[in-house]
């Protein structure tokens, strides 16, 4: 099952339309048709953010339940050979890249969401 496919259902199962959703992830209505018609691949926050609202682990998004992308953080062979279909010169050079990328969006994330924390802070100032 594709990943707009598994979007789509676990959307669905919550009673939400496409603009339900996209209000909840500040996206446009579009956005979410175009990953639900896999016309479009969300990025990583946007992926997380998405597993988040959804109340679904992103493994289930991205793969078979039987099958995680990561294992003791590495990426699994299969999980890279997903993404390359997708970008076919996709290579990760070393473990200390793949932890460099996922402590920046960790980080990215906690920063996100700090913003957002103060944003509605004073708005309700």
């Amino acid at each position: 099952m594709s990943l707009g496919t598994k979007v789509r259902k676990y959307r669905e199962a919550k009673h939400w339309s496409q603009d339900d959703l996209a209000l909840r992830l500040d996206v446009t209505q579009g956005t979410i048709s175009n990953i639900e018609s896999d016309r479009t691949i969300p990025n990583s926050m946007l992926l997380n953010k998405m597993a988040k609202e959804l109340e679904v682990d992103i493994n289930d998004l991205l793969n078979d339940a039987s099958n995680n992308i990561m294992t003791n953080n590495e990426f699994s062979d299969h999980a890279v050979a997903a993404v390359n279909q997708y970008n076919p010169v996709f290579n990760i050079q070393s473990k200390e890249i793949t932890e460099s990328i996922l402590k920046n969006q960790e980080q990215l994330t906690k920063l996100m969401e700090a913003q957002t924390k103060l944003i509605e802070n004073l708005l309700k100032k």
